[in-house]
């Protein structure tokens, strides 16, 4: 049955007590590969992760980059979109995936899908607070590289392979483009629960940012925050698997701020 999600998603090998899936969508540049551990980690819980595969990366990376929001809406909406009305779901979007994430709720909304269970949007500014730097897919290549590495998505191995480097860059840009010439609908757009996560450390989403998500959904809404920076560190990366296992499996009542 995954091959008719493909090549959108590839979910690890299904298990016989499936209860929920958590449709994933990596930061700019990102692919599939970001959630690797994620299966392995919420499996046990019943959750089934389906990673999305975005153009230009990973197995797609010799297909073009994405350029318009609506039509990567439509076009993950085409390929799993009967198949989230299987069971419930949740959706989970990291930095500009959360853009992407909350772009694909109110896509799956307008042809009468099912709503999420619940919205996880981590290490994202919120629509009210836009990056200062805006529009970062702008930048010169320099300087957007260096925007890049104060998020700590770069490795600094990649310096020493320049053809892969330039490829990384080009990559963050189609999707920090994708992301910032869309316009955000009239606020709130989403009627499910939504939990912010960020990290305490993070320079580029302060995490006094967090509790502006509140204004995108009617429902309730949490704050979590984590140590670490924009991307998880090993300690870091357990606390958010209880976050999102915790988030998936409850709807949530009012507004509550944590701090692991």
């Amino acid at each position: 049955m995954t091959e008719t999600l493909e090549p959108w998603v590839q979910p690890a090998r299904p298990s016989a007590d499936v209860r929920m899936r958590l449709v994933c969508f990596p930061h700019a540049g990102g692919g599939a590969s970001f959630f690797r551990d994620w299966p392995r980690a919420l499996a046990p819980y019943g959750i089934e992760v389906w990673p999305v595969q975005l153009p230009g990366r990973d197995r797609r990376y010799n297909e073009p980059l994405p350029t318009d929001l609506t039509t990567l809406t439509a076009s993950l909406a085409d390929a799993v979109g009967g198949r989230l009305a299987e069971l419930p779901y949740a959706l989970y979007g990291h930095s500009v995936g959360a853009r992407f994430a909350c772009a694909f709720a109110a896509r799956l909304a307008e042809r009468g899908l099912p709503a999420p269970r619940h919205v996880c949007v981590g290490a994202s500014r919120p629509p009210t607070h836009p990056d200062p730097d805006t529009p970062i897919h702008a930048m010169t290549d320099e300087a957007l590289l260096a925007k890049l590495e104060t998020y700590g998505g770069i490795p600094r191995e990649l310096h020493t392979y320049p053809e892969l480097l330039d490829r990384a860059v080009a990559t963050a840009r189609a999707d920090l483009r994708v992301s910032e010439i869309a316009p955000w609908p009239e606020l709130p757009w989403l009627d499910c629960p939504v939990t912010a996560v960020g990290g305490r450390s993070d320079p580029t989403v302060p995490a006094a940012l967090l509790p502006h998500w509140q204004s995108v959904t009617t429902a309730s809404f949490d704050t979590i925050v984590l140590e670490g920076g924009h991307f998880p560190e090993f300690r870091g990366m357990g606390r958010l698997m209880e976050v999102i296992r915790r988030a998936a499996h409850t709807t949530g009542e009012g507004v509550r701020q944590e701090r692991f």
